[in-house]
């Protein structure tokens, strides 16, 4: 993977936990002002999508070394990752200040826009994650360098 593609997973990574810790405010304030509890998972679900999704780009970064991808694993590993965790953040903050769940496709708008949002997640996660790590696996085939 190049360093270009890991920096840009890193840029992403660190902005959804930025996300993330914003989400935590309205949390916060959930608690503190005795919200209820669904206003208090929601924000909680909102501040740890950030934080989670945030990480994984981060840990995909980190192990970019790890694995060997060609242009169109690199590429798909990249932006379906980021679409993921820019769908889970965002859909878990929208949820939270309209107040949906996005748990199934039908109305309102809302509910709609979340559920989309979650889907993108669901299937950039599915392909990102087995993507890297078949690239992974294509790396420690690899023989070692002798010296």
């Amino acid at each position: 993977m190049t360093r270009r593609t890991a920096a840009l997973l890193a840029l992403h990574g660190l902005v959804m936990i930025f996300l993330g810790c914003v989400a935590g405010a309205p949390y916060g304030a959930a608690i503190v002002n005795n919200l209820g509890t669904e206003a208090e998972r929601a924000w909680k679900l909102a501040h740890m999508e950030g934080v989670q999704n945030g990480i994984l780009l981060l840990v995909l970064a980190g192990g970019a070394t790890w694995m060997k991808l060609g242009r169109a694993g690199e590429t798909t590993v990249l932006w379906s990752a980021v679409l993921a965790g820019y769908g889970n953040t965002l859909g878990a903050m929208i949820a939270a200040a309209t107040g949906s769940r996005g748990l199934a496709p039908e109305g309102p708008a809302a509910n709609w826009v979340v559920f989309g949002a979650f889907m993108f997640g669901m299937w950039g996660v599915l392909i990102a994650v087995p993507v890297a790590a078949i690239g992974a696996w294509k790396r420690l085939r690899e023989p070692e360098p002798s010296s």
